[in-house]
Order: C-alpha cells, then sequence, then structure tokens
C-alpha cells in the first residue's frame, strides 16, 4: 500500500533537499574510501594519484559525518514534512524504507566512531582497515536501497529495479523476520559484545601484568642502576 501523495508540496522540499544531501555526501564517502583502501596497495603512481590517495581518507571522515547528520535531517523531515505519521506507519513501502534507512544509519554511524577512535592510523592495520571498508560498503548498499524505496513512494521507478527483480526481493512486500531469525541475530550481537568486552579486558591486563614486571625487574635486587657515559 502506497499512501496518497500530500496537498501541501512546499515542505516537502526540505526532505528533498536533505535527501540530495545525504545521498551525494555518503557517495563522496565510499567513492573516497575506496581511493584510500586502492591506495594501500598501489603506493606507485604519478603524483596526482598519490595526493588523490592523501586526501581520500579526510575527505571520506568529513563527508561521512556531513552526510550522517544530512541523513538524520532527511529522517526528520521524512516524518513530519511529507505526510501524517499514521499514514506512514500503514504503508509497507514506508515501513521497509524505514528499516533500510535505520541500517544505513548505522552502518554510517559506526564507520564514524571506529574512525574517531582509532584515527588515521587504522589503514597500517589491516582488520580495522577492511572492519571500516565493511561498515562503509554497508552504508552505501544500505544508501542505495533506500534511495530506490523513496522512488517508489514519488511514483517512479529505480534503476536497481532490475537488480531486486532477479534477486527476488519486492520492496513493496513488508520485510519481516521470522523469530528463529531475531533470536539468532540477538545472540550474535551480545556474543561480539561480549567477546569484544573479553578481548578488551585480556588486553588490559596483560598490559598492566607486562608494566608491574617491568617495573619489578628495574627495582630488582642486585640490578645495578643505568650508568651515565663518562665524558
Amino acid at each position: 500500500m502506497q499512501p496518497p501523495m500530500p496537498a501541501e508540496t512546499g515542505r516537502i522540499a526540505w526532505h528533498v533537499i536533505t535527501a540530495e544531501l545525504h545521498t551525494g555526501m555518503l557517495t563522496l564517502a565510499f567513492a573516497s574510501l575506496v581511493i584510500r583502501l586502492v591506495g594501500v596497495w598501489a603506493t606507485s603512481g604519478t603524483p596526482v594519484w598519490r595526493g588523490l590517495v592523501r586526501l581520500a581518507e579526510p575527505t571520506a571522515v568529513l563527508a561521512a559525518i556531513g552526510g550522517l547528520l544530512a541523513l538524520i535531517a532527511s529522517i526528520v523531515t521524512g516524518l513530519l514534512y511529507t505526510w501524517p505519521v499514521e499514514v506512514l506507519l500503514t504503508s509497507s513501502v514506508v515501513l521497509n524504507k524505514i528499516a533500510i534507512t535505520a541500517f544505513a544509519t548505522t552502518f554510517w554511524m559506526l564507520f564514524v566512531v571506529v574512525r574517531l577512535i582509532y584515527g588515521g592510523r587504522l589503514w597500517d592495520r589491516p582488520r580495522l582497515r577492511w572492519l571500516s571498508f565493511a561498515l562503509g560498503a554497508g552504508g552505501f548498499v544500505s544508501l542505495m536501497l533506500v534511495g530506490s524505496t523513496g522512488g517508489h513512494l514519488a511514483g517512479k521507478r529505480s534503476m536497481l529495479d532490475g537488480v531486486l527483480h532477479y534477486l527476488g526481493v519486492n520492496t513493496h512486500l513488508l520485510f519481516t523476520l521470522s523469530r528463529s531469525a531475531v533470536y539468532l541475530a540477538l545472540s550474535a550481537v551480545a556474543l561480539l559484545v561480549v567477546g569484544t568486552a573479553v578481548r578488551r579486558a585480556v588486553w588490559s591486563w596483560n598490559l598492566e601484568h607486562s608494566r608491574e614486571a617491568a617495573a619489578q625487574a628495574e627495582v630488582a635486587p642486585g640490578s645495578s642502576p643505568p650508568q651515565t657515559p663518562s665524558r
């Protein structure tokens, strides 16, 4: 079921503007992320390529932050300036769009958080590097699906319709998960959180233990203090 177009179209322009903003900025963020990832291996090249790789990482971060803010603004304007909420929640297409938008927001938010925590040094660590790319890729794919469902709401076709039809995905039908799938997803998230916390605790304990051992070795009896070289 698709809700009818509202009579007031002036305020809808705010939703259109914010939607175009987050689409453009997050697409730029993902493109910059791909360039930076390729630059890890393609270290040689022209000065133009090396400059492009050097600027890709800060560009991806700034574009992701700006796109994330525009995405949140698009959610607000979509709920307030398009159709009444009671009408929105009766449309399967709108509910699917809300769910996919939640995924896109989560992916890009985690991408920004990981970058702010680890900084540019994450590119020197393969696991963090691929984690960052996976989050950006998940956010970009979710973003394309958001745009596709948005086009359906506007009464237009999407370039992804052929791909989605080939994959057997119908955005007009409400996406549902079985109870077992929900329990499995929640269990996986809980295990991931617990595993991360345990690994962090073990790492902190090992670090503290190594520091204590180093301090005891310095003050051990019979050990000679460090001597300064004579001039």
